[in-house]
């Protein structure tokens, strides 16, 4: 009977980097050849139209997921440096240079860039708002996510209750399973805190510049007290750090970037445990005494992904409220 258990495990196969994202609609097809009793299952149109949902849902969710991100973080740059600018200006302004035609140019260029930034970042906010980048993004991954789970918990029940008996094709179901869930979605989750980790370090350093800025900026203005006023156009740092703060602030709230590499890893730990009890699993199925524990098994972990994806959820909020800050900065710009 053992043998049974490795010869499932041999025929559904291992994980595999490929297997990053998946395409139930495919199973069938991957199945047929060494697992023909399982592909004939997965087969049937009601698993296949389940797998098709996830696809489509799937697949409007990366794509206005890449759009949102993409358009926030050029509005957030564009603003950036927009402002940037505008304390570049206002301290070239402010010195006591004697009116000359490179200045002149050096000011134009300033003021179209501002200008330019400025124009930039509402034309990217516009698109976001009119095109509701975010809530596509949130309804299609909740969408997705729901006949994900939903497509193994139908078929663990099915396999249950219509093939009760048939021990070596819930052994395969199992060691699908685990293949093309939990290890898929460990697979995910490390990727992606790995991800939020490296861009967390890009903020870092943002912020780190910000600091600096700020600090110099202080000096020099106390230095313009003491009567430099040759300094008095790099007090304008102090502006500029201010600018590159809110960058980094801005980076983050859409990112989220601490929390998610912190939850992420989490809840790959947590898959992992879960994983751990797989050859447990296999043996009492094995013994053909409790074929439920399959379901339990599938609950034990679309459960933990449920709970993941609603902590997901929450962060959309405060994505919301980023680009609800930036379109703040935006209209101060334009009043300033």
């Amino acid at each position: 009977m053992v043998d049974l258990i490795k010869k499932a495990k041999s025929k559904v196969g291992y994980d595999a980097l490929e297997d990053y994202l998946i395409t139930p609609s495919t199973f069938p097809a991957t199945l047929e050849t060494d697992a023909p009793e399982l592909s004939a299952v997965i087969n049937h149109t009601f698993f296949i139209e389940i797998a098709n949902r996830y696809e489509q849902h799937d697949g409007t969710a990366i794509t206005s997921q890449s759009k949102f991100k993409k358009f926030a973080h050029q509005a957030t740059w564009a603003i950036g440096v927009a402002a940037i600018s505008g304390s570049i200006i206002a301290g070239l302004s402010a010195a006591s240079f004697e009116p000359n035609i490179c200045l002149t140019i050096v000011l134009f260029i300033l003021g179209l860039t501002s200008t330019i930034g400025g124009g930039y970042a509402v034309y990217r906010l516009y698109q976001i708002k009119n095109e509701k980048l975010l809530e596509r993004w949130m309804a299609a991954r909740a969408n997705a996510e729901t006949e994900r789970l939903g497509y193994f918990n139908a078929l663990s029940r099915y396999l249950v209750k219509n093939h009760k008996s048939d021990i070596y094709l819930h052994l395969l179901f199992v060691c699908m399973f685990k293949r093309y869930q939990i290890e898929v979605q460990r697979l995910y989750y490390n990727s992606r805190s790995h991800d939020h980790r490296k861009s967390l370090e890009t903020t870092s350093i943002i912020g780190a510049i910000a600091a600096l800025c700020l600090a110099l900026g202080s000096g020099m203005l106390g230095m313009i007290g003491a009567f430099n006023q040759a300094l008095l156009p790099f007090a304008a740092l102090g502006t500029i750090g201010a600018a590159i703060s809110a960058i980094a602030s801005r980076r983050e709230d859409l990112n989220q970037d601490e929390r998610n590499s912190e939850r992420y890893s989490r809840t790959s730990d947590i898959l992992s445990k879960i994983a751990e009890r797989h050859d447990d699993v296999l043996n009492i199925i094995n013994q053909g005494t409790n074929p439920e524990i399959i379901i339990e098994y599938v609950n034990a972990v679309n459960d933990q992904l449920s709970l993941e994806h609603r902590q997901w959820t929450s962060n959309a909020s405060e994505m919301s409220s980023a680009l609800s800050a930036l379109e703040e900065s935006i209209s101060e710009l334009q009043k300033g």
